[in-house]
């Protein structure tokens, strides 16, 4: 059950970060004028970018993690992609700021599509 807990962390932390997306988009918003789309606007898409990137990629990847939580898995592994997966939703939305490739993006990314690898084929392993 303690794993469960991990998760919960977890998702009690991204859900911050998805907060923290989002107010970056709605001040996108008030600052532009821009209700509906992006109209052109580099930093508002930008932000928009961010903010359904993450949303995206976090909610079957915290689904996996419960799935998988409740299941016979290390805990030290499930800490490290709970661990990888903040990190990297921390990163990826500093390094889509940088409007060119850069090495918080790229991490960020890789990081979000390794953990969800990871979670996905943990699931399908512990299911058969």
């Amino acid at each position: 059950m303690q794993d469960i807990h991990m998760v919960i962390l977890t998702a009690g932390i991204l859900g911050l970060i998805f907060f923290a997306l989002t107010c970056w988009v709605v001040a996108e918003r008030n600052k532009t004028k821009q209700m509906l789309g992006d109209g052109g606007r580099k930093e508002l898409e930008v932000a928009i970018r961010a903010h359904a990137n993450f949303a995206e990629f976090v909610p079957l990847i915290l689904i996996l993690m419960a799935f998988i939580a409740g299941q016979n898995i290390s805990p030290g592994f499930l800490a490290v992609l709970c661990g990888a997966l903040v990190l990297a939703r921390i990163l990826h939305p500093l390094g889509i700021r940088i409007l060119k490739p850069n090495v918080p993006r790229a991490v960020g990314a890789t990081l979000t599509w390794l953990v969800l690898l990871a979670c996905s084929i943990s699931a399908i392993i512990l299911s058969i």
